[in-house]
């Protein structure tokens, strides 16, 4: 009887002692989970990872061959840990030949877009600022708060059409707020649009190495050659020869240029694609 009472007694302590380990493992575990929901996307490093996706440009830059200035920012694009954009921005000018670059912030409610905050900032700040760009734990559209810098407009509560994991996705975004702005404007530095007139591939890597395009409008003329260059899973580089002679007020303007554009992609420990489920 004895024994009986004492059997029943440690199984009643060790029941006991299994729903207390079942119910401080439930609060752990939801207090990680809770501190992963918490975690700032800005605390993901889209600049390390075991891979790299080409389809993903994180920052695009322009220098001027023979000229001493600094790399100028294109376009830049940050990502969470889901692969998901919460930060753009694009190179745009205005017809009076000011430049800015186009920013956005992008908002989530769950597994939807929630609203889109956006703004101009002048080339000139944003350029001088873009190594902040990726830098853990801040916002770069965060950065630019004065009024001097730029314009500031409406948030978007009524975002449609817009894949939040597609850069040119984001590109096609960026265009429909055009209002007088263009976001390609002067030279191109995004040609992943364009129908080359000729291209040349290298057979290994099935990758470009050499594209030419050229538009004739009688008196007006413009053509562009691109030389490539790649740092494998790493970066891409892209000499271009700029040509254009355009007709203003009965006058004939010749210009050439010569700039690099430089392309760096999205690290990541995910293999490329799993985002989008292929």
């Amino acid at each position: 009887m004895r024994k009986a009472i004492l059997l029943n007694h440690i199984t009643m302590k060790t029941r006991v002692l299994a729903i207390i380990i079942s119910i401080l493992a439930i609060i752990l575990c939801g207090g990680s989970i809770n501190n992963m929901s918490a975690q700032s996307p800005y605390d993901v490093d889209n600049t390390s990872g075991k891979y790299v996706d080409i389809s993903k440009p994180i920052i695009i830059t322009m220098k001027f061959v023979e000229s001493d200035s600094d790399e100028s920012l294109c376009e830049y694009c940050r990502y969470d840990a889901q692969g998901r954009i919460i930060e753009y921005g694009c190179l745009v000018g205005q017809f009076d030949y000011e430049t800015y670059i186009r920013m956005f912030k992008i908002h989530y409610n769950g597994k939807k877009i929630d609203s889109i905050q956006w703004k101009e900032v002048l080339f000139g700040y944003a350029s001088d600022k873009k190594d902040l760009i990726f830098k853990k734990g801040i916002s770069f559209y965060d950065q630019f708060t004065s009024q001097e810098t730029g314009y500031y407009h409406d948030t978007d509560k009524d975002v449609k059409d817009l894949d939040p994991n597609s850069i040119a996705s984001m590109r096609t975004y960026a265009e429909s707020k055009n209002d007088i702005l263009e976001r390609q404007f002067g030279r191109l530095y995004d040609f992943s649009t364009v129908k080359w007139d000729k291209e040349e591939k290298d057979e290994k890597l099935g990758l470009p190495i050499y594209s030419e395009l050229e538009n004739d409008y009688g008196d007006e003329y413009e053509s562009y050659i691109l030389a490539y260059s790649y740092t494998p899973d790493d970066y891409t580089k892209k000499i271009v020869f700029h040509k254009k002679r355009t007709e203003f007020d009965g006058d004939i303007y010749e210009n050439e240029s010569k700039y690099i554009i430089t392309e760096k992609y999205l690290h990541t420990n995910m293999a490329p694609y799993t985002w989008e489920g292929k």
